[in-house]
């Protein structure tokens, strides 16, 4: 078997593993948000580095990591995890960043 017949389902891990990794990440940096940097202007200033370049990194490296962007990756695959990961991130960027604005945690 190729590599290429494994693309489906390393696919559908990655759609599954990206969506419950992003809910869990947004989970936690609003709990270090509403803790630790209440009072701080920062998180308002630097909005897009928790909420899209950082779900971004981390769901670039589970792809890394279940192979796509490699060698022998199908063209197909690694365009299907890009739309994926560009999917995860702006369905998940809205609500923590209206949350975390008016503080509704």
């Amino acid at each position: 078997m190729s590599g290429g017949n494994f693309m489906g389902e390393k696919l559908l891990t990655f759609a599954f593993a990206g969506i419950l990794g992003v809910m869990v990440y947004h989970y936690a940096a609003a709990s270090v948000l509403h803790q630790m940097l209440v009072r701080s202007e920062d998180p308002f200033t630097w909005w897009y580095v928790p909420l899209i370049v950082v779900p971004t990194t981390l769901l670039l490296l589970l792809a890394w990591a279940l192979g796509f962007g490699r060698r022998g990756s199908t063209l197909w695959g690694n365009a299907a995890v890009l739309t994926l990961t560009a999917g995860i991130v702006l369905c998940t960027v809205g609500a923590p960043y209206n949350c975390w604005n008016q503080f509704c945690f």
